[in-house]
């Protein structure tokens, strides 16, 4: 490996990494998927047998609170990953964003893990299967994961509160944020559709508090 270029190197490391099992489960919304560990333990073994170092560093690029309808702030961030790839005499520099949500502290970790175990599978374009020569799925669309009710009905009760706010008809609200994101019908939203209309709502919330305090202003 010694008289490999970096290129090399990582294409070395990628051949080494094969196909990672789903060996988590989401058992809210019912779905498996490859965990953080497993990702990171096939990746570690295949970079150090060929010398490589993939070092993080995260940007927060944005972070924000939403009420769900138990009353619960879930806190939102939003982080760009820069990873330096490195042998100790070449260096590559790749990006990443990711997300991350939970009720405390923990949406910075998650929204970092993301980022990181993202930039890895595309990096190494690690799969959850081994493909099939054989098999023939090129018909097969891939289906993203749709958002949960619990989800749908946080988007509901936050376009009827900003719609009393604004005196505007909660449908019509609906249509229009679905439509500025490009959601699509209802019944088939993702979970990143979801995450962007929650933005979309927060912008909206966020203009409307602003015109009401100059308007307050403008009274006194």
């Amino acid at each position: 490996m010694a008289d490999q270029n970096l290129i090399q190197k990582l294409s070395s490391a990628s051949s080494m990494i094969k196909a990672v099992k789903k060996d988590g489960n989401n058992s809210f919304q019912n779905y498996r998927f490859q965990s953080e560990a497993a990702i990171k333990s096939a990746v570690k073994a295949a970079i150090e047998s060929v010398g490589i170092m993939i070092i993080p560093d995260f940007e927060v690029t944005g972070q924000y609170d939403v009420k769900n309808n138990k009353g619960k702030n879930n806190h939102f961030v939003d982080v760009l990953g820069k990873f330096t790839i490195t042998d100790g005499k070449e260096t590559i520099v790749g990006k990443m964003p990711g997300s991350g949500q939970d009720t405390g502290e923990k949406a910075m970790a998650k929204a970092a893990t993301s980022a990181q175990k993202y930039f890895y599978k595309q990096l190494f374009n690690i799969s959850d299967q081994d493909e099939d020569p054989d098999g023939d799925n090129s018909d097969q669309d891939f289906q993203p994961e749709l958002a949960s009710e619990s989800i749908k009905a946080e988007l509901i009760s936050e376009i009827k509160s900003l719609s009393l706010a604004n005196g505007q008809d909660e449908k019509t609200n609906l249509l229009r944020l679905m439509s500025a994101v490009k959601a699509g019908k209802w019944d088939g939203l993702t979970q990143q559709k979801a995450e962007a209309m929650k933005k979309q709502i927060n912008k909206e919330v966020a203009k409307t508090m602003a015109e009401d305090a100059k308007e307050t202003e403008t009274a006194q």
